[in-house]
């Protein structure tokens, strides 16, 4: 049997497509150096050849091992874990219907919104198509496929604007329409892909990738009028990849200085955005540093966001342990956005406190469960794209957490899958199918050859 032979019967046992161009390189590059060794010992070439064919063993039993061992796998635990999350969601959103939004009638269909079934099936179905999409497809394009869905929000934004709740969306279709938010989110796996691209290059790939993460902030801001607090969001899960990525060593720099140097750059930035900020965002800013003791403003100043925040408090305190709260509801029937930036408070009120405390514990759960499927995997790109999923998703219930306990002044923040629209709901459940993908290929996705980085370690401080 010739080499080409024994590789095509070989192949014909391995389902997936590019797991068997990645086996039968791999063979091909075993049964060639084991006839170097036999041809340096006296053998003919195509008898050397001819012989380490043959000591390969069956090509289908040899097939049918390899494709065990090199399949696409589904991490069930964790599609487990994001479908209990769903029925959570669910369980929630039947509860503040039946307590805040309606009176309690006995009608079991009444009490769920149609928005958060459609959201969370919706969100699924995302999830699913994500898993079949190979993510690998990034490797290299990522560039252009972060220029041309700039380019695609720039042009829908300018035909497709519309308001809601007093915020511009990008696009509204009848009652359908897409939150900027949710559109920078979605861009972040995108980013992540730029910073594999740039891998093994130098300083001129430092000042093109700030470039990229300073771009699609300045599109969402003029373009989707993404407020300043999304915009920061998004700048910091930015941040926070481009950190990942220098510590890896993917490019030749000093990590310390380009560190610094961001450090500086950012606060240059927020300083000259403090001192253009509206005099009422100013007055929020300074509200919120009250509660720090910094300034001179009365903490608990008559301010509709010390009022909020106050509100808030107040559920909590008339909140009970593991039931609902009358009086903490009557409270956050009073309040905006109970579905919303303060969902947290309607579980405490409505479910109880060790309820809202599970519903944070179960959300960190789901962070830490990204980040250990990221960081396992051996293709560069896999780990960053992870990555990125796992830091939008942390940091929106990060974000969302502070905000509600003060720690944060009031931001547009959602928990993820918990208390975001539609559009932001789906993205979300959009970046876990990305996590899926990323698991199910993790055998058969050979890291493609880079530049080699010079990586000081004594530059880290």
């Amino acid at each position: 049997m010739t080499l080409e032979e024994y590789l095509s019967e070989l192949g014909g046992q391995i389902r997936d497509d590019q797991a068997r161009s990645f086996v039968e390189d791999e063979i091909r590059c075993h049964i060639m150096d084991q006839a170097e060794a036999y041809e340096s010992d006296g053998m003919v070439r195509e008898d050397a050849l001819i012989t380490a064919v043959r000591e390969m063993g069956d090509p289908v039993s040899v097939g049918i091992d390899l494709d065990k061992i090199h399949r696409p796998h589904m991490e069930w635990r964790f599609l487990i874990y994001v479908l209990f999350i769903s029925i959570l969601n669910l369980g929630i959103q039947y509860l503040i219907n039946k307590y805040i939004s309606f009176e309690s009638d006995g009608n079991i269909v009444t009490h769920f919104s149609g928005t958060s079934i459609i959201s969370t099936f919706g969100g699924l179905s995302a999830m699913l198509v994500m898993y079949r999409l190979d993510y690998t497809i990034l490797a290299g394009r990522s560039r252009i496929a972060g220029l041309g869905y700039l380019i695609i929000i720039t042009i829908l934004s300018s035909l497709c604007e519309s308001y809601v709740n007093g915020g511009k969306t990008w696009i509204s279709i009848d009652d359908l329409s897409v939150s900027s938010f949710a559109l920078m989110t979605a861009f972040l796996p995108l980013f992540a892909g730029i910073l594999y691209d740039y891998r093994g290059k130098g300083k001129s790939a430092i000042v093109k990738i700030l470039l990229w993460m300073f771009v699609p902030v300045s599109v969402g801001r003029c373009c989707c009028r993404l407020i300043s607090t999304s915009a920061i969001f998004i700048l910091s899960a930015e941040t926070i990849l481009f950190i990942l990525a220098l510590y890896k060593g993917w490019y030749t720099v000093n990590i310390k200085a380009v560190l610094l140097g961001g450090v500086g750059i950012t606060i240059i930035l927020a300083a000259a955005r403090l001192m253009l900020a509206a005099e009422y965002q100013k007055q929020r800013i300074m509200y919120w540093l009250a509660h720090f003791g910094i300034g001179n403003y009365s903490a608990n100043a008559d301010h509709t966001i010390n009022y909020v925040r106050r509100q808030l408090a107040s559920v909590f305190a008339h909140s009970n342990v593991v039931r609902k709260s009358d009086e903490a509801i009557a409270i956050m029937k009073e309040l905006p956005s109970f579905q919303g930036d303060l969902i947290l408070g309607s579980v405490a009120a409505t479910c109880g406190i060790i309820a809202a405390i599970s519903l944070l514990v179960c959300l960190l759960v789901l962070s830490v469960y990204i980040f250990s499927i990221s960081l396992r995997q051996r293709n560069a790109l896999g780990y960053i794209i992870g990555c990125s999923c796992g830091v939008a998703i942390g940091l929106q219930s990060f974000a969302n957490i502070l905000a509600v306990f003060g720690i944060l002044p009031f931001m547009f923040t959602f928990l993820p899958f918990f208390g975001g629209g539609f559009s932001t709901i789906v993205v979300d459940y959009a970046l876990l199918g990305l996590v899926l993908s990323i698991y199910r290929y993790k055998d058969i996705r050979k890291e493609k050859p880079v530049k080699t980085m010079v990586f000081k370690k004594t530059e880290i401080m």
